[in-house]
């Protein structure tokens, strides 16, 4: 039998491979990660932005991690119907990330994107 661990990275993989892609318009300011595929779009999704400051902003409105969590329970109906995407600077701190992440997370919010750059856009 295999050790939990493993089951743990297997079902880790799993979802980010199986994860859906997206490129939509994002504040000039954030440099996106560059990638060959990309996704669907997801027209109507609410939208995280985290430059490359780390600074966080809601639909386009700056906003602390504390206020975030506010303004996702107050929009959970329209995110669990349209999703919600992280527009994250390809150099912003991978634990600002996480803990973004972790706020999506705890409000039990299932329908989350990274919004990415095609490597050949500029």
């Amino acid at each position: 039998m295999a050790p939990l661990i493993d089951v743990v990275f297997l079902l880790l993989i799993f979802f980010i491979v199986s994860s859906t892609l997206t490129l939509r318009e994002v504040k000039t300011d954030i440099a996106l990660p560059d990638t060959d595929s990309t996704g669907t779009k997801i027209e109507e999704s609410v939208s995280v932005y985290l430059d490359k400051n780390g600074d966080l902003s809601f639909n386009n409105i700056e906003i602390d991690l504390n206020s975030l969590k506010n303004k996702l329970k107050q929009n959970k109906p329209e995110i669990n119907k349209n999703g919600i995407i992280i527009y994250a600077d390809k150099e912003v701190p991978f634990q600002r990330v996480i803990n973004v992440m972790d706020i999506i997370k705890n409000l039990n919010i299932d329908k989350l994107s990274f919004a990415l750059k095609k490597e050949n856009d500029n």
